[in-house]
């Protein structure tokens, strides 16, 4: 059910706009390279160590991803399934 009412065609649902704003925060950010490098390697790895920098801490603003003590990971999997194809991430 979440597949085929949240997942499929996410862009044309996503009213009002929730999902279309993390994206658009990421995509129009100045350091979109960076940010979705960290979001790959935490989508290809689980988790990353974080080290406190201001690409991550935008990561968890955007809601994308969660710190937990030392590390990071992804917010939830309705995310990480959205924005993993959406953004051109590949899953593992």
């Amino acid at each position: 059910m979440v597949q085929t009412k949240i997942i499929e065609n996410w862009e044309s649902q996503d009213e009002p706009e929730h999902l279309r704003t993390i994206q658009d925060r990421i995509l129009k950010s100045q350091q979109s390279v960076q940010l979705l490098e960290i979001y790959r390697q935490i989508c290809h790895q689980g988790e990353i160590v974080t080290v406190d920098s201001s690409e991550e801490r935008e990561l968890v603003l955007s809601g994308l991803v969660v710190k937990q003590e030392v590390t990071l990971k992804v917010q939830n999997r309705i995310y990480q399934s959205i924005f993993s194809s959406s953004l051109g991430i590949k899953p593992v």
